[in-house]
């Protein structure tokens, strides 16, 4: 996976797994059922907002934040940190459910044929892993983060650290969407975002990205 993930949409919408935007938690995800949890955390990147047209993208690649990325990232907490927030929600709720830590290659996963229903389906079809983990449904959880760039053309007229973090969670009886969500935090960096050992005053604003969303994600449960 590539060190950096760029975006080149006039706002950060990432949105990966569904036409659907958002889609409230359907209230039965709380029965007996089990659900695996399914983690992808994309490598640390740089996003990109603002009004841009296709040749001042090809000129502003955020090539040079490159190393500073890289630094920073061993130093950030994101996964532990989030296992340990849908933990405490889910067992506050009673629900059980368990983490599937094997690799999970979503461009890979066969796309799913919508039947005719007014229910919501994710795009992929996720129903082999109701055999295969002995679970009932898959709450699925994609993170993007790292440093956003803003800009106007070609300048740039801030950064800042961002989080990202899309959910959604999947009725493997049928495929249907009982939630999903997005939630996306900026933080602004305190002070040039060189400055600092290896980066740090970078580190911090990414961080508090991160710890704000997934401080955030209990209230979509």
């Amino acid at each position: 996976m590539k060190l950096l993930k760029l975006s080149f949409a006039i706002l950060l919408l990432l949105t990966i797994t569904s036409c659907v935007s958002s889609l409230p938690l359907n209230q039965q995800f709380y029965n007996t059922k089990k659900v695996g949890i399914i983690l992808q955390v994309d490598s640390i990147g740089v996003a990109k907002a603002g009004s841009q047209g296709l040749l001042d993208m090809a000129l502003t690649q955020g090539v040079r934040f490159k190393e500073p990325l890289k630094k920073v990232e061993s130093n950030i907490e994101l996964t532990q940190p989030l296992k340990n927030e849908i933990s405490y929600f889910l067992n506050f709720k009673n629900k059980q459910f368990v983490f599937i830590d094997e690799k999970l290659d979503y461009k890979a996963l066969k796309d799913f044929e919508k039947p005719s229903s007014d229910k919501k389906y994710s795009k992929k079809d996720f129903r082999n892993y109701k055999a295969s983990h002995n679970v009932d449904e898959i709450l699925y959880v994609k993170v993007r983060h790292g440093i956003l760039v803003s800009y106007y053309g070609v300048i740039e007229t801030g950064k800042q650290g961002y989080c990202n973090i899309e959910s959604e969670v999947i009725d493997l009886e049928d495929n249907s969407l009982l939630q999903k969500e997005t939630l996306q935090t900026m933080a602004d960096i305190k002070g040039n975002w060189k400055d600092g050992d290896d980066y740090a005053n970078l580190k911090e604003a990414i961080q508090a990205a991160i710890n704000s969303s997934i401080a955030s994600l209990k209230y979509k449960f």
